[in-house]
């Protein structure tokens, strides 16, 4: 299934683009489709809505004959699928989880960067808990049952023969600094290690701190790039904020933060020399023990 969320997206720039080329404005559609301006605003910004309504602003905008509208029909009622985090066994998980498994879902690539923690997709379950613990420790208020379950079920989409391809750069701390006890973190790595050697869809790079960055921008925040295999879909940017994802959808900044994807890719270690140092953290944590 093809990110709901994205197809949404995708059909709310469309409607925005005919109705820039009709010369409407969001109230003009709204009154000529029988609607209040505020459904046409949410549509636009991709927000779930009754498919007869959809269809109502699209039969202002095209003809029904027209190939677009046919097109943007489809587009509209695979923004209104439910995917699997939708269903009870997952409704634990959180908001803002089963946000970022829509967008993931039937990702063609996703390229993410992390500065400081592993990333969910190649986390093992002790590591998730555990981090999950701490942040309920500080205050947090989430089933963190259910939020390891998610996490896991996620991990389904870089999986197997047809999973996204997956390439990541992490900051050496998010390999050598312990935020879990010392024998979570060996396993973790282990696992990491595995997934970086024997999974052709799975690139891990680690950034080394002498790396040459060329303009010598690094990003604030940890994101992530989702692309689909449909060309037509938007490119997907989740900066994450700590509390929230900020979801960027804009061409410009979307290509603003491929290109710092690019280059941070291009300064980090090969894979090979990257699992080297995975390999190299994991031993020093064994000796440890």
């Amino acid at each position: 299934m093809i990110s709901p969320l994205a197809r949404r997206l995708r059909l709310g720039n469309a409607l925005r683009e005919l109705r820039d080329a009709a010369g409407m404005t969001g109230s003009e559609l709204g009154r000529a489709a029988g609607l209040d301006r505020t459904v046409v605003s949410k549509v636009e910004n991709g927000e779930r809505r009754p498919l007869d309504t959809i269809l109502r602003l699209l039969d202002v905008l095209l003809p029904e004959a027209d190939e677009r509208y046919r097109a943007l029909q489809r587009v509209a009622r695979d923004g209104l699928a439910k995917g699997w985090w939708t269903g009870q066994e997952y409704a634990a998980m959180g908001a803002r989880q089963a946000r970022t498994a829509e967008i993931e879902s039937g990702a063609r690539t996703i390229r993410e960067y992390q500065n400081s923690l592993l990333p969910g997709l190649l986390q093992t379950e002790a590591y998730a808990r555990h981090r999950g613990q701490v942040a309920l420790d500080d205050g947090a208020d989430f089933d963190l049952s259910g939020t390891v379950a998610g996490r896991l079920r996620r991990q389904q989409q870089i999986s197997g023969p047809d999973g996204s391809e997956y390439d990541v750069v992490l900051e050496p701390q998010a390999i050598e600094r312990l935020p879990v006890p010392p024998a979570v973190m060996r396993e973790q790595l282990h696992h990491l290690l595995t997934l970086a050697t024997t999974r052709e869809n799975i690139s891990v790079r680690v950034l080394p701190v002498d790396a040459r960055l060329g303009r010598g921008y690094v990003p604030r925040s940890p994101f992530s790039l989702y692309a689909y295999p449909d060309p037509d879909d938007l490119t997907l940017v989740a900066v994450d904020t700590v509390t929230a994802d900020l979801l960027v959808t804009e061409a410009l900044e979307v290509k603003r933060h491929a290109q710092m994807f690019d280059q941070l890719r291009d300064a980090a270690l090969s894979q090979q020399e990257s699992a080297d140092l995975i390999q190299k953290a994991a031993e020093g944590l064994a000796a440890e023990a």
